[in-house]
């Protein structure tokens, strides 16, 4: 082994001693030299995000204060943003403190911890002669399928009475009743239908309630989370803490501000009925509230309470049925795109070379070399797709992509995301968008659905695995034309409620008339395409009627803007009665800041169209001077382009919302099930011997539940056992095979 040995007297030892010796030396001078005041405002000159902006103000105004102060073996160090955000967190669990200790010393009398048997039966006979009861339930954790509840939160309206009956808290300083006595004592009045149950996010609580113990509350009739979508759809949060702050003025601080990131039952009891008990509380005040403007204002009040109040029960019901998932099928089908990516990649490589395709940066000089000519970017819809049909080699490449994608997204995940049922659960929201239509998967205001899918968004691919039980079809049943309907209806356009009448596709009698052609060569190619008359009639209605700029009915087109704004002129010079419907609906944004939804039943508030616009000289648009009258004109803008498109949309919503209650009668009085809605279709399970009466019979709902002005509704309806691969019911009924 050879022997090393340092010589401390080398000049490139020297050289490293003395530069640390350099270093330490300016930091104590800096230490010795830098005020506090200094060191802060070192500090906050940093590039540092809102975020950390906000915290380290807040560390150097209490460290002012006197509240904390730096750590003593640190003090002899240098004062860094580190240790600034260390304080921070110090001071967030001061704050905590100070705030439970305030929680619980403001506690109203009210408030009642119940925790024996005597007790629970007084407090259910007291809430039996309630007409309108408060529930929530405390839970370990979010997640419906996996969580427990460990109390049950119960408000005597009348009374003014707020109850918190734990059963699983760790605390054992207080006595608590058996979990499964008290389910059972309670079930008789979740279940009573003379009772009026209210909740904030009920979705959850009667997920909980209905997993944990199979207990059904019968009369849900409020949701104050629900409410506050129809009282103003553009709110930040729809939390039952930021919602009671801001309108009930009661400072109420979000569960993470008072407990971080314990479950429920790790909270000690005394703290627990402080914050459990005001949640009941603060449910009925902002229930009062709510009601209160909900009726002053149009028939958002009779609307919410018999469409969107029973339409809730309807979501649960679907959300906690599921899907069954043909896994056999699902690694079958895995096995063959795994294969067919695999020789789409070995023809692109041979191609474009031996690059990652994954990674833009290696692709778009590879494009650019096998095609002869620049690219912007390696952008699908915007770049590729374009080039397609030109050269087969960006084609495969699509294909290569969306087989990935579908791989990845649907025929690996989604066997992997089935809950204990056994089945894979979608996340529905009824009030998903500005204008009331469905979304689905996770949202921010509804924790409770981690994992779950987004049923509206499965791809055909995807649909392939989803499977009716034995002895079941799946059933679609869609609104034919549905949105093309409401503008025929509301704009009163003669071309489209003739040819609605007639049973004429609309868009190619819009275009038969536009361009002078004879119908039948509008409407379908020789291959049963679209003619591209017909495409053009679909985009510059749907984009103009939906707030497309100019500049986006240009990209839709293909063609140049000014030349998309000459067609677009055409267009409603010809059909001004579309037009007009257009102009009025902006007027009236412009005239109040919202349009009404249907008959009064909701409002979509658009602020930014009351505004008036600032001067931009011309030619200044992209000057940084008219950064902020850009910004507000913009604003202006889209807010007139997104009227006539929420009154469209909204009532599509609306009409299909009234459409599922009266299907949900059928399905009750059938004995069949829900699927979900997706899109513009509404989707069941029936049995699979399904007659002739029963097709009538979805058909009558679909299309007289909800009538429109001039326009008779129509539907198509499909029947299948694996979803997507389907027959429709004139075939069914005429003896063909469902697959």
């Amino acid at each position: 082994m050879t022997n090393l040995r340092l010589n401390i007297r080398s000049p490139v030892f020297l050289k490293q001693k003395d530069d640390t010796s350099l270093r330490q030396a300016v930091e104590r001078r800096k230490l010795h030299t830098e005020t506090f005041d200094g060191a802060w405002e070192r500090v906050l000159a940093m590039k540092n995000s809102e975020v950390d902006t906000r915290r380290l103000l807040e560390v150097k105004r209490a460290m002012e204060e006197g509240k904390i102060g730096r750590d003593p073996e640190r003090a002899g160090r240098r004062f860094s943003k580190a240790e600034a955000l260390d304080l921070y967190r110090e001071l967030e669990e001061i704050k905590r403190k100070e705030r439970l200790n305030a929680l619980i010393e403001s506690m109203p009398d009210t408030y009642e911890l119940v925790t024996d048997k005597e007790r629970l039966d007084e407090v259910i006979q007291l809430l039996s002669e309630e007409s309108i009861v408060v529930f929530d339930v405390e839970t370990t954790g979010t997640d419906v399928w996996n969580d427990l509840i460990v109390g049950h939160v119960l408000s005597a309206t009348s009374a003014d009475r707020h109850f918190y009956i734990p059963t699983d808290h760790i605390d054992e300083s207080i006595p608590q009743l058996n979990r499964d006595y008290v389910a059972e004592k309670l079930r008789p009045l979740y279940e009573n239908e003379n009772i009026g149950f209210i909740a904030h996010n009920a979705k959850f609580d009667l997920a909980m309630l209905k997993n944990n113990f199979d207990i059904d509350v019968k009369n849900l009739v409020w949701d104050t989370m629900e409410a506050q979508f129809l009282l103003n759809e553009n709110e930040p949060s729809y939390a039952l803490k930021p919602l009671a702050t801001k309108y009930l003025k009661d400072n109420s601080y979000t569960y993470g501000d008072l407990f971080g990131s314990r479950g429920f039952h790790e909270i000690p009891l005394k703290q627990a009925l402080a914050y459990a008990a005001k949640d009941g509380d603060i449910t009925y005040r902002l229930y009062e509230f709510q009601k209160y403007h909900m009726k002053k204002v149009g028939n958002i009040y009779e609307y919410f309470t018999t469409v969107e109040v029973p339409l809730i029960k309807i979501v649960s019901e679907i959300e906690l049925r599921g899907y069954d998932i043909d896994d056999d099928y699902a690694k079958k089908y895995e096995k063959e795109l795994e294969q067919g990516i695999a020789r789409m990649a070995e023809e692109i490589r041979q191609e474009l070379g031996d690059i990652n395709l994954n990674s833009p940066a290696q692709l778009k000089p590879a494009i650019e070399k096998a095609i002869g000519k620049e690219i912007p970017n390696t952008n699908a819809k915007e770049t590729l797709k374009p080039l397609a049909k030109e050269y087969p080699i960006i084609a495969t490449l699509l294909k290569y992509r969306e087989d990935n994608k579908t791989l990845g997204t649907y025929i690996k995940a989604l066997p992997r995301l089935k809950k204990r049922t056994g089945r894979v659960h979608a996340g529905l929201h009824q009030n998903g968008t500005v204008t009331g239509r469905f979304s689905s998967g996770e949202d921010k205001n509804d924790v409770s659905k981690d994992g779950v899918i987004n049923i509206q968004n499965q791809s055909p691919e995807a649909r392939s695995l989803f499977v009716a039980p034995p002895g079941k079809f799946i059933v679609n049943a869609d609104f034919s034309a549905q949105e093309v309907r409401i503008i025929a209806s509301e704009s009163q356009e003669d071309v489209l409620l003739e040819a609605f009448k007639q049973g004429r596709d609309a868009y190619a009698t819009l275009a038969s008339e536009f361009f002078g052609k004879p119908y039948e060569d509008c409407y379908k190619n020789p291959d049963g395409s679209d003619t591209e008359e017909r495409k053009q009639m679909k985009v510059v209605l749907l984009s103009s009627m939906y707030g497309a700029s100019k500049y986006g009915l240009s990209t839709s087109l293909g063609i140049g803007v000014d030349e998309a704004e000459e067609f677009r002129q055409e267009f409603f010079a010809k059909y001004r009665k579309i037009d007009e419907f257009i102009k009025r609906t902006q007027e009236y944004a412009k005239k109040h800041g919202y349009v009404w939804i249907g008959d009064k039943y909701r409002k979509r508030r658009l602020p930014e169209a009351k505004m008036e616009r600032k001067f931009i000289p011309y030619g200044e648009w992209n000057n940084p001077k008219y950064a902020e009258a850009k910004a507000r004109n913009s604003a202006i803008l889209k807010a007139m382009r997104q009227a006539p498109n929420a009154s469209i949309q909204g009532l599509a919503a609306i009409q299909t919302k009234i459409t599922m209650l009266e299907m949900d009668k059928l399905l009750k009085r059938k004995g069949w099930e829900w699927f979900a809605p997706i899109h513009d279709e509404i989707v069941i399970y029936t049995d699979d011997n399904l007659t002739k009466e029963d097709i009538a019979d979805i058909e009558r709902v679909m299309t007289q539940s909800y009538l429109l002005k001039g326009v008779d509704n129509a539907t198509d309806i499909e029947i299948q056992r694996r979803w997507g691969n389907s027959i429709s019911a004139n075939d069914y009924l005429n003896g063909k095979e469902v697959p």
